[in-house]
């Protein structure tokens, strides 16, 4: 996305869209806090009870039920970026239908890393010296698990292809796009890692925001890379194209009828 597009691009972008799409924003982010739930409850009941294994466990299987509804959400964001119409509940069910078992094994990977990684975290807020060294590889492993996902993620709405090839496309776009996987793993972690440490007051925070906010700007930095390797904008302009011309050429047989 460049100016070279006529679109907006930066802050102003993010409001253009918030203005003219939020609601659908809003719509998709609530069913993804929704299906999140169950998730959320046991990951809490693990760091109630300090049980490391049941937070990973109870995010893999959280994040399983919740992955398709969090495709539901990047295929809106993503589309609002591609400036495409269409009313938004029908092309969310279309969405859901086409990916929600391509998106169950990268939600459960989702779950099970913020299962695990919250309960890390928990540990080491808790512990009064947990060390410099646990500190750098629990960050460092934040940005990569959160980096990698971001791809995972914003791939499965866009393309067709068998998880190997999108975990492979996954990990080359996160070095190929370093600079960008970095800058949209920070705006994703540091938003969640806020809501965490702030619970429970987040939590009407999560209600107003859940989802959506860091989801768009995160995606908004990830788009040009799938762009430039996807062609996403040329294959739709193309799609465009060819619908302008089906049209004219029916509006010329019908008026040759006549």
């Amino acid at each position: 996305m460049n100016e070279s597009s006529g679109r907006k691009v930066g802050i102003a972008r993010f409001f253009e869209l918030l203005g003219r799409d939020l609601w659908s924003f809003y719509r998709a982010s609530f069913l993804c806090c929704a299906a999140f739930l169950p998730g959320f409850a046991a990951v809490l009941f693990g760091l109630m009870a300090h049980a490391p294994l049941l937070c990973a466990l109870g995010g893999a299987l959280g994040g399983t039920l919740a992955g398709p509804f969090l495709v539901g959400l990047a295929d809106t964001v993503l589309r609002a970026l591609r400036d495409e119409p269409g009313y938004w509940w029908h092309t969310y069910k279309r969405a859901w239908r086409q990916n929600w078992r391509q998106s169950l094994i990268p939600g459960a990977l989702l779950g099970l890393f913020l299962g695990g990684w919250s309960a890390v975290l928990f540990h080491m807020v808790n512990d009064a010296n947990p060390g410099t060294m646990m500190w750098v590889a629990a960050v460092a492993g934040m940005f990569v698990c959160v980096g990698f996902l971001v791809w995972l993620f914003a791939q499965i709405p866009l393309v067709d292809l068998p998880l190997p090839e999108l975990i492979k496309n996954a990990a080359l776009m996160f070095f190929g796009f370093l600079p960008r996987t970095l800058a949209a793993a920070a705006i994703t972690a540091v938003y969640w890692v806020v809501m965490l440490l702030t619970l429970p007051a987040s939590m009407i925070v999560i209600v107003v925001f859940g989802f959506w906010l860091p989801v768009i700007p995160a995606l908004m930095i990830v788009y040009p890379g799938l762009d430039k390797v996807f062609r996403l904008e040329e294959t739709l302009q193309a799609r465009r194209d060819a619908e302008i011309n089906e049209r004219m050429a029916a509006r010329e047989a019908e008026n040759h009828d006549r």
